[in-house]
């Protein structure tokens, strides 16, 4: 297999290379500071990193289809929207993974700080007809673009992030391979969209889900306690799990390993503590059950996430808050 690793620095001044691998991908300077890239027929793989000013508010237009996931904490806020012909859409909040269409600009806007991500850059032809998405991209469907929410997906992106990062035998083969794997399993992801109704029916009061999204925010126990929650909400157990993924669009499970996931990151990155004493603080009875969930969650050890992705101060996100 011909593959170009493409020189890093001659990426970032924007020179591009002879090389009839990868069809029509841009090699134009962007403001990612690219730590890592290795390129295969049809897709870039790239490490980077990239310093937000505080409060600032940008748009981006990419040519190519771009999926993203963040391998640091979050921003305490980040927000983004597509700007289409006739697209009324308002800015959502954006999460760990999304995806920006090529040719469709996305703007956002951030509390300000460095973040650290791993991203796959599909040339279009290549990506279309791995997807076989065209014209299925609705105002609905780029909403849940900015805040994709796959274990698999999230499991093989961070499968290519370490390959880039420290390659290995069969490097090249197994970077396309996952590319393509990827991208079928985003299609499927998409594909499985419902169109959102305008209205909740039935679903929890704003009330209620104040005092669960507070409660979780507050305690990011590893398995939540689901009978307390149901008291402060002045409902059965049973009505509470169906009311809140009728009312988010996830699992209280989901919801609250999201926000255990997101609390380890932070102490992960931002601080030296022993793994015993965040195991405790994010609610596990020992180091041993906390590794495994981690890694069940992340599909990386809790001490190789510190080493790989705990680079210069990092600021964490306060919560993870379900889409509206």
């Amino acid at each position: 297999m011909d593959v170009d690793k493409v020189d890093i620095c001659d990426q970032k001044r924007g020179v591009a290379k002879d090389d009839d691998t990868v069809g029509e991908l841009s090699t134009v300077e962007d403001p990612w500071a690219i730590e890592a890239e290795l390129r295969v027929p049809g897709m870039i793989v790239q490490v980077g990193s990239f310093d937000w000013a505080q409060s600032a508010e940008s748009t981006q237009s990419m040519d190519e289809y771009t999926l993203a996931m963040l391998m640091s904490p979050r921003h305490r806020y980040s927000q983004g929207l597509f700007e289409t012909d006739g697209n009324d859409a308002t800015f959502v909040d954006i999460g760990d993974m999304i995806l920006v269409p090529a040719g469709i600009p996305l703007r956002s806007r951030a509390s300000g700080g460095p973040i650290r991500f791993v991203r796959c850059r599909y040339e279009p032809t290549r990506f279309k007809a791995l997807t076989g998405i065209g014209d299925m991209l609705t105002p609905d469907i780029l909403k849940h673009c900015l805040d994709i929410r796959d274990a698999r997906l999230h499991e093989a992106m961070m499968r290519l992030a370490h390959e880039v990062l420290a390659p290995g035998f069969g490097v090249e083969a197994l970077a396309e391979g996952l590319g393509i794997a990827i991208a079928i399993d985003l299609a499927r992801h998409l594909r499985a969209i419902d169109p959102e109704p305008e209205m909740i029916a039935g679903g929890l009061a704003p009330w209620q889900l104040r005092r669960i999204l507070g409660y979780i925010d507050s305690h990011p126990g590893a398995t939540g306690n689901v009978t307390e929650l149901a008291a402060l909400c002045g409902i059965s157990c049973r009505h509470l799990r169906r009311l809140f993924k009728q009312t988010t669009k996830q699992t209280l499970h989901e919801y609250v390993r999201d926000a255990w996931v997101a609390k380890a990151k932070s102490l992960l990155c931002d601080t030296e503590l022993p793994l015993k004493e965040i195991s405790s603080q994010i609610g596990f009875t020992d180091p041993s059950s906390f590794s495994m969930a981690f890694h069940r969650a992340t599909g990386a050890a809790p001490r190789t996430f510190r080493q790989q992705f705990a680079k210069g101060g990092f600021v964490a996100r306060s919560s993870t808050r379900p889409r509206n």
